[in-house]
């Protein structure tokens, strides 16, 4: 078994760099004011927060663009005082006129409005309050559909105290793990947090161990459904009701497992050989080149009592709140 300090290493190393972040911060607080300052849309807009990866502190380092730019991919909610009356495109073309005022708008989205700055990506979703949740405009719908980002976030926070820390390391893991060996569109995202929340030992101090647990534990609970062609019912844990699986083809689910299955193989047979050099081989197959050779590794594992713990937050880092945050004072990324 490799020594935990490999896999923090490797954690330091997929986390968004502080540039990153800092690109990040600067473009969703400009989209923000903006449309709250706008002369026709702020009559529309009632408030705003962030949602998505970032704001739960599970988004991994972007990918190098063509350009050679890492633009983070950052979700802004932008509640609104539209009513179910109003038509998505209608909705989702006025807020793009909006955004056009002062951003590119590359894309109109389903839900969504896609906005390039220089060095981020923004989707910009508008919502209508209903309770205690909201609803979006889908246009493939040409309705409203139940959202609840803010539950999200609630639900990733207490899941990272129940592993003591180590939950969202573990999806950033995961998300790594998932670029590295893509097997088809989905799953991605969320859904993958849900996996890691249903499959992995919360108990578990060593990542490898921890990581490698959880896909035999998915592989077990899913590859003979998948086999089959029978693909499982995961309730969206902020929208009950809501099947997270729903938009997974099962091709894609199928593929998904069977890369499941065969780097659990792999992952025990590196946990279990005494070999370093052929577990750093197997790991690398699985996570990629950025897994850390030993001359590499460095002692970013911190140990307390005798034990490894995660890493802690880097200082200077930010906290995302798990209520809507206002424009003017961003608490920042994480």
């Amino acid at each position: 078994m490799l020594p935990n300090s490999r896999f923090t290493d490797l954690l330091a190393d997929i986390e968004p760099s502080p540039t990153t972040k800092g690109h990040a911060q600067s473009a969703h607080t400009k989209v923000r004011e903006h449309l709250k300052n706008h002369t026709d849309f702020c009559k529309r807009r009632t408030g705003d927060f962030l949602a998505g990866s970032y704001s739960r502190d599970t988004a991994i380092r972007p990918r190098r663009t063509a350009d050679g730019l890492d633009r983070p991919d950052v979700d802004i909610i932008i509640e609104t005082s539209f009513s179910k009356s109003d038509t998505p495109i209608d909705v989702l073309n006025e807020l793009a006129d909006a955004l056009r005022d002062e951003f590119t708008v590359e894309r109109i989205n389903k839900r969504s409005v896609r906005v390039l700055t220089t060095n981020s990506e923004i989707d910009v979703v508008p919502v209508i309050p209903v309770d205690d949740i909201y609803e979006l405009p889908d246009r493939d719908l040409e309705g409203w559909k139940l959202t609840n980002p803010p539950g999200h976030n609630t639900w990733s926070t207490a899941r990272n105290k129940d592993f003591s820390g180590r939950f969202k390391p573990l999806v950033k893991l995961f998300k790594w793990w998932r670029r590295q060996n893509k097997t088809g569109k989905r799953p991605k995202g969320f859904v993958l947090e849900v996996l890691v929340a249903k499959h992995a030992p919360s108990g578990e101090l060593h990542y490898g161990e921890a990581f490698t647990r959880m896909l035999e534990n998915i592989r077990d609970a899913c590859a003979r459904d998948a086999e089959n062609g029978y693909k499982p019912y995961i309730d969206d844990p902020g929208l009950s009701g809501n099947n997270i699986l729903s938009k997974v083809s099962m091709t894609d689910w199928k593929a998904f497992i069977a890369r499941v299955k065969s780097h659990a193989a792999s992952a025990r047979k590196a946990q279990d050989t005494a070999d370093n050099d052929e577990a750093t081989d197997l790991w690398r197959g699985i996570f990629g080149e950025r897994f850390p050779k030993p001359l590499a590794a460095t002692a970013s594992a911190r140990s307390v009592g005798g034990t490894t713990t995660a890493i802690a937050p880097a200082a200077g880092s930010f906290v995302f709140p798990d209520v809507p945050a206002t424009p003017t004072s961003p608490r920042g990324f994480a």
